[in-house]
């Protein structure tokens, strides 16, 4: 029988078994020196990835103690920070209760509960971070620091850490912070603070898509008084406003000043030229064709401006004339669709920017957008901006890499542009997206302007009349109205989510 040299025994053994799991091992822990806080908090924690791997912990100073308290095991260490003085007062002194723990190095502190996934904070960040009474007036809610207040080498001077609840007393303060000033957070928050109230990537907030299906069956009434009245029913309807980003009100009583009071339980009215509240109603000489009997197509209002409204109502008090059905469809719901079949088309429309422009001899506005617009951070849809009735010449624009292009700078750009414009209008006024109903007197729609496009079908005068009364809300008031609504009570929004009412399961931006 052949025998293989011992080297190659070694190789095959090695192709056999498959590449050893890669570690960092340095000389030291070849020549059986004890390994360092980080690597026992590496190889204690397997989910400790997030714990930095380059800083040194902090030495630790003197005996632990570990002792009972109430069946719990509490144990108290104290360390020594390279920037703080070597004197009782100014070392750092860290009390943990198991299975909680904590390390800390010279920038940040790394805690864990249970084998969880390990959270690393940085102590200028927890700082700012903090919410206390001496931080944040509790009545004006206001902060009494600067951010640039905190100093570079601000630390712990004392810890306290028990899976639930996480405070610092520091060194190195803001200036006029005594050492008594304690910081408090709870796990969860540190774990994923809210710095964004407005969030909308979160299941609670994030859009829910819809088709003409989808709205048919699960669209959203309320009466008047609920909605006035009920804060329950209220915050029902405010859900389903952020997710669906259109809702109705029923059993309004015939009044014009009804719109006003219904917007302004939302959020204070968004005036514009047109006044705080206005008419929809045909006269001559129109300057809007909405103030026609005429066909108005799928559009968005005052993109013409700085900051299009973000929510608008219309409340009818007539609607007799054979016509005028209400349309609307999900704009979201179409730019989803063209991100996950046609992404060419999608990426072209976030970055082509077309022009709007109210031009009158008393008013000259002009702007531009692109068709759909990202956040800037997430790259999530932030806004579709589609308003053909008001649309300016075709404007110069940047492409990704900086270029600029034009109408006469490439037909191919135009080509393109055109068949994604198309793809989308297409997909937008399908029977499938549309979903259409004729408002009743006493009965208003409460829609996103800059999410779901809305028109109206021809309608004739000559045998009875239609008359809608309108008014605007700012995106920013709504915003507000959802957080607090969410914040106020919610089980009431939970259970109003369409998911959990109709127990489906929708598409999400």
């Amino acid at each position: 029988m052949r025998r293989f040299p011992p080297i190659a025994l070694r190789r095959l053994s090695r192709v056999l078994a498959g590449p050893a799991p890669r570690t960092f091992v340095t000389s030291s822990t070849r020549r059986n020196v004890p390994p360092s806080p980080k690597a026992r908090l590496a190889s204690e924690t397997p989910t400790a990835s997030g714990v930095p791997s380059q800083v040194p912990f902090l030495p630790q100073v003197g005996k632990e103690e570990v002792f009972d308290r109430d069946g719990e095991e509490v144990t108290v260490k104290t360390f020594q920070h390279p920037k703080a003085r070597r004197d009782e007062e100014h070392l750092t002194k860290v009390k943990t209760i198991s299975p909680a723990r904590v390390y800390l190095d010279e920038y940040q502190l790394s805690l864990t509960k249970d084998r969880e996934r390990v959270i690393s904070l940085p102590y200028y960040y927890l700082r700012d971070l903090c919410k206390c009474p001496q931080c944040v007036d509790p009545h004006s809610k206001q902060r009494s620091f600067r951010t640039h207040d905190i100093k570079t080498h601000i630390h712990p001077r004392r810890v306290t850490w028990n899976g639930k609840f996480l405070e610092i007393q520091w060194n190195n303060d803001i200036e006029g912070y005594g050492p008594e000033h304690t910081s408090r957070w709870p796990y969860f928050y540190l774990r994923k603070p809210i710095i964004n109230t407005h969030d909308t990537t979160h299941p609670y907030t994030k859009p829910f898509l819809w088709d003409a299906a989808t709205m048919e069956k699960y669209q959203h009434w309320i009466s008047y008084d609920d909605y006035m009245y009920g804060d329950k029913q209220f915050t029902r309807a405010m859900q389903n406003l952020a997710r669906m980003g259109l809702i109705f009100i029923k059993d309004i009583p015939p009044s014009r000043e009804m719109v006003e009071k219904i917007a302004t339980r939302m959020g204070p009215l968004r005036n514009s030229f047109y006044g705080p509240t206005w008419d929809v109603r045909t006269v001559p000489q129109a300057k809007n064709v909405a103030y026609t009997n005429q066909h108005l197509g799928f559009h968005m209002d005052l993109l013409y401006m700085n900051e299009p409204p973000g929510y608008q109502l219309l409340h009818c008090l007539e609607n007799s004339c054979e016509g005028g059905e209400s349309l609307f469809s999900d704009a979201f719901n179409v730019a989803e669709n063209m991100r996950r079949t046609n992404h060419a088309h999608y990426r072209f429309l976030t970055t082509r920017q077309l022009g709007y422009e109210y031009v009158h001899e008393d008013s000259i506005y002009h702007n531009t957008w692109p068709v759909f617009e990202l956040d800037p951070k997430t790259k999530a849809l932030l806004n579709v901006n589609y308003s053909p009735p008001f649309q300016s010449a075709i404007p110069t624009w940047e492409t990704p890499d900086g270029k600029k292009q034009g109408l006469g700078q490439g037909l191919n750009l135009y080509k393109l542009f055109r068949r994604a414009m198309r793809n989308f209008t297409t997909q937008l006024e399908s029977e499938d997206s549309v979903f259409q109903l004729k408002l009743n007197p006493g009965e208003c729609v409460i829609f996103a302007n800059r999410r779901v496009v809305h028109a109206r079908n021809q309608f004739n005068t000559t045998n009875g009349s239609r008359w809608l009364a309108g008014a605007y809300v700012d995106q920013d008031a709504l915003l507000s109205r959802f957080a607090v609504a969410r914040k106020n009570d919610l089980p009431s929004w939970i259970e109003s989510d369409p998911q959990v009412v109709h127990n489906i399961m929708p598409r999400m931006a």
